[in-house]
């Protein structure tokens, strides 16, 4: 979830590495390979049970409605911003109604077919002056809409058959970089989880955070490479319907369009495209690529993460 939306600090300073890699996290860290490494032994194995596969079969059946989930889906979010005065995240905020023009004119685009590229070129506007108002480090929390931009802007034409790819791609990234605010800003997630009295399972709140940005980077990974899409979908849209029930209306505004999205990802899967993971023939070679690059993955962003963080903390 994103703890930026519900913490009243407004100066966030990331940790250097050398404090964030302690022996807990490289704990966490083996743990989550191995989740990942089981994972990768059981993604097509799943699919050959029966009832799996039957599941899926009824999941493929509605693949001729996901535009116009997606069209819906995105039309809500976009009036929830627009009754509360704000664009693309619940926390962004302007003066200018030419912004809020903008968000009708891509509400107006999702009317009909022909319009989706109208619609994509206004979002794009928005996630432009997201940017310029706050800042790439905070909107980086939002770079699905980017996958949302290349699907509208595409979905008429022939690079159509990318779009879930793209989608998957962007979708996992800003995952991933909210994964990196509770590994680099760990004091942010703790006041929140004291402050709501949020349960931690038996855990400390430290821990507590630090696995659940573990949990965030693995279903992160999971879209970008292709493991298991339904379940992570799944499972992710259902930890956001029980944090909806903690932080209540903002929640609702901010994970409307990314409900979607999961949506989506549920009713598709990874078919009709080769996925990252799939690149690979051998079990071996694949569960190597998912253990390599989830720490190329996790380290690189990491770095970037506390550089960019860093940056516009002193500007």
């Amino acid at each position: 979830m994103h703890v930026k939306w519900f913490t009243h600090q407004q100066l966030w300073h990331p940790e250097s590495m050398s404090k964030v890699i302690t022996p807990v996290f490289l704990f966490w860290l083996v743990f989550t390979l191995a989740a990942l490494l089981i994972a990768a032994i059981c993604n097509e194995k799943l699919e050959k049970y029966r009832i799996v596969h039957q599941f899926h079969f009824l999941l493929n059946k509605l693949r001729r409605f996901q535009l116009t989930i997606l069209r819906v889906g995105l039309g809500l979010g976009l009036l929830l911003q627009l009754c509360t005065g704000t664009y693309i995240s619940p926390t962004f905020v302007s003066n200018d109604i030419w912004v809020y023009l903008f968000l009708i004119v891509a509400m107006v685009g999702l009317l009909h077919r022909k319009l989706l590229l109208g619609s994509g070129l206004a979002i794009t506007v928005l996630y432009i002056t997201a940017i310029v108002n706050y800042g790439m480090f905070h909107v980086m929390d939002y770079v699905f809409y980017v996958g949302i931009i290349y699907y509208l802007c595409v979905v008429n034409t022939r690079w159509s058959p990318s779009i879930n790819m793209v989608l998957y791609l962007f979708t996992g990234l800003s995952l991933a970089w909210i994964a990196m605010e509770k590994l680099t800003l760990p004091e942010l997630a703790n006041s929140l989880m004291i402050e709501y009295h949020l349960p931690t399972l038996g855990f400390s709140v430290e821990h507590f955070v630090l696995i659940s940005a573990f949990i965030e980077l693995g279903l992160a990974w999971a879209f970008i490479v292709g493991l298991l899409n339904r379940f992570s979908a799944f499972l992710l849209t259902s930890i956001f319907i029980l944090t909806t029930t903690v932080f209540g209306f903002k929640e609702i505004v901010g994970h409307t369009i990314v409900h979607t999205i999961l949506i989506l990802f549920i009713i598709n899967g990874n078919d009709g495209f080769k996925t990252l993971f799939k690149f690979h023939r051998t079990m071996t070679m694949r569960c190597l690529f998912v253990v390599i690059n989830f720490c190329v993955l996790l380290f690189g962003l990491m770095a970037i993460y506390i550089w960019l963080g860093q940056w516009s903390y002193h500007t």
